[in-house]
């Protein structure tokens, strides 16, 4: 059983859609993961002695930004999932 040409087409905007998304998806985990470096970087090199206020923002910031990083993460790899599933439907429905 076939899937007419309205569904069809239907899918492949879904498709498109969420390519375009999957993508800006996949910038955030790098922006999140260099911020996480950089910030991991500026606690190694320029916070080696005792804990101060500047040092205690940074981690706290650093903290937030690997959050994120892994979050994002884990919605682009589910989402990547969820588009090759969809993609086979594709397939298999032609």
């Amino acid at each position: 059983m076939g899937l007419n040409r309205k569904e069809r087409d239907e899918i492949k905007l879904e498709i498109q859609n969420e390519n375009v998304l999957l993508q800006r998806v996949k910038r955030y985990v790098q922006y999140g993961g260099a911020v996480t470096l950089f910030g991991v970087l500026i606690l190694v090199l320029f916070f080696k002695n005792g804990w101060n206020a500047g040092k205690v923002i940074v981690l706290i910031l650093t903290v937030i930004a690997g959050l994120f990083t892994v979050a994002s993460f884990l919605s682009y790899r589910n989402g990547r999932k969820h588009l090759l599933e969809r993609i086979n439907y594709l397939d298999q429905n032609k």
